[in-house]
């Protein structure tokens, strides 16, 4: 077997599609990155099911889109029925302001396959699997780590780790954190399927006090239900053969279904206390769970991946201040938060197993229903929020909406090509954007010094612009909308595609702050200094 292990600047934790993608970001942007994963290989166990467009445009960043894209559902509609069959709700929104579909499905063997196949690209990536993480040691310049592997135990050091590595995440045991919130008394039965030609199309929510029940389709012949436990039913019951066999019976001919997978899981609602001590930081299920009624697990870790990558590509590569690290956690629990509050409230829709709590939502929503306002909002996806990070010291501290707001990817077109915004920015570059202006004329001196040392892009769409800015064409009225809404004039980007914030010719960008100092030539992995902190690791706790 050849030896995977060495030094590196970052250890990642995990080989989900979290730490795959962490690691694709981390490759790409040139970081020397090792991904740890316990198992021999990927699991390749259809766990997570549904996407939303911030992880379709990241795919997108790293070059991947199109490795997925096959076995991608996109824009399927989204059905809540009450016992009768009534509608209560109606999602079917249409392409997001960021470029991709609002929401759909996808097999998960097949995207981490995608992941792992894409660090290939890279030689400065790797895997090694199985490699257990059996104990971590750190101090202000480095993490030590103790790894069990089939040639033995050895020590490695990285700068920073990144513990990608599940709800059961050892790491976070390790380092102090909790996670705080609630588990589900109720569990859920979830069945994955192949089903020769069936005809369904949508995601259904079956709302029916008698058994609440959810039916997505995937690509090609899969088909994902789930069934939730009764009162009084144990998890035994819920999954012998006859009982599947009847939860199936009205929904399709059982004669039909292969099952590949079928579990009995808990819905978690919880959130780590912290995300971080020292250079170990959390992410994913190691920092969240949440229940699945809004489609946020796994799609929740690939925002923690974003924002989390460029910002330790900043501080290892640009000589960003090492400070800006402290952001992640910031910007990023608070949305954390507010999603799984979200999914409990859907789920308190879907849930109740009372007739009578159904009877009074189904009247609630009789009555909203009356609206064509409500519907129209339910069916847009109005109740999905949009992409948003807190505001930190990497962002503007005006009370202005569009700060901390994604910026939309329009079609645009130069002189000879047309295609999504992203493709004329790389994938870890800071942008200038100006809209009928060239944005270097909105920034002072020294915000212009900096973006030119983290080789940043200036960009002017629909305007004129001098030679050190690239003209784009854009005819694409959704973002000429959002434009007008937003009274956009000029603003700086992030890495992430999230708004920092309007440029002011006058007063220098508080988001450029921490990176006065950029542009360091890149740094090897930092010397042992220093006595280490253990950070005892139970090798026992799955991930």
């Amino acid at each position: 077997m050849e030896d995977r292990l060495a030094d590196c600047q970052v250890a990642i934790i995990g080989a989900g599609p979290i730490g795959l993608m962490c690691a694709n970001l981390l490759g790409a942007a040139g970081v020397d990155v090792l991904v740890l994963e316990r198992n021999d290989a990927l699991v390749g166990l259809p766990r997570a099911i549904a996407y939303d467009p911030e992880t379709l445009r990241l795919f997108a960043q790293v070059g991947l889109f199109e490795a997925i894209a096959d076995g991608l559902i996109q824009d399927p509609r989204v059905v809540y029925l009450n016992a009768r069959g009534r509608k209560l709700m109606e999602m079917n929104p249409p392409r997001s302001l960021i470029g991709h579909s609002q929401l759909g499905t996808f097999y998960q063997p097949s995207l981490e396959l995608a992941l792992l196949d894409g660090l290939s690209r890279f030689n400065n990536a790797r895997a090694a699997f199985a490699h257990t993480v059996v104990n971590i040691a750190q101090n202000s310049k480095d993490v030590d780590l103790l790894v069990d592997g089939p040639s033995g135990r050895r020590r490695l050091r990285a700068e920073y780790v990144v513990a990608c590595d599940g709800g059961a995440s050892a790491t976070r045991q390790a380092i102090g954190a909790r996670l705080v919130g609630s588990t589900y008394a109720e569990r859920w039965l979830v069945i994955d399927a192949l089903v020769d030609d069936h005809n369904i199309d949508r995601i259904t929510f079956f709302c029916d006090p008698r058994r609440p029940a959810v039916q997505l389709p995937a690509v090609g012949k899969r088909v994902r239900w789930e069934f939730m436990q009764l009162p009084g039913e144990s998890a035994e019951e819920l999954s012998r053969a006859a009982t599947v066999k009847k939860l199936l019976a009205p929904f399709v001919a059982v004669s039909r279904v292969k099952i590949e997978r079928q579990a009995v899981y808990a819905f978690h609602a919880r959130v780590a206390d912290k995300w971080r001590q020292g250079r170990v930081f959390l992410a994913g299920d190691a920092a969240h769970l949440m229940p699945p009624f809004a489609g946020q697990g796994m799609n929740g870790g690939m925002k923690d991946a974003a924002n989390l990558g460029w910002k330790l590509a900043a501080v290892l590569l640009d000589g960003a201040d090492p400070s800006i690290l402290d952001t992640y956690e910031i910007e990023r629990a608070r949305s954390v938060r507010a999603m799984v509050n979200l999914s409990r409230r859907l789920g308190a829709v879907i849930m109740p197993t009372n007739s009578a709590i159904a009877h009074a939502r189904d009247a609630i929503f009789a009555a909203l229903n009356l609206s064509n306002g409500f519907r129209s909002f339910i069916l847009r996806g109005g109740v999905l929020p949009p992409p948003h990070i807190a505001r930190s010291v990497l962002t503007g501290g005006a009370k202005d909406r569009l700060i901390g707001e994604m910026l939309p990817q329009p079609t645009v077109a130069d002189h000879s090509a047309t295609g999504l915004f992203d493709q004329w920015a790389g994938r870890r570059q800071w942008i200038a954007l100006g809209i009928g202006v060239d944005p270097v004329l909105d920034l002072t001196a020294r915000d212009r010094a900096i973006l030119e040392r983290l080789n940043a892009c200036f960009i002017c769409i629909n305007g004129e612009a001098g030679e050190a800015t690239l003209r784009l064409r854009c005819e694409d009225q959704q973002f000429i909308d959002w434009v007008r809404r937003r009274r956009v004039r000029s603003i700086l980007i992030r890495p992430d595609r999230f708004i920092a914030e309007r440029l002011d010719p006058r007063a220098d960008l508080r988001s450029l702050d921490l990176f006065q100092r950029a542009g360091a030539a890149a740094r090897s992995p930092a010397q042992v200094s220093g006595p280490r902190r253990e950070l005892q690791i139970d090798p026992l706790r799955a991930h």
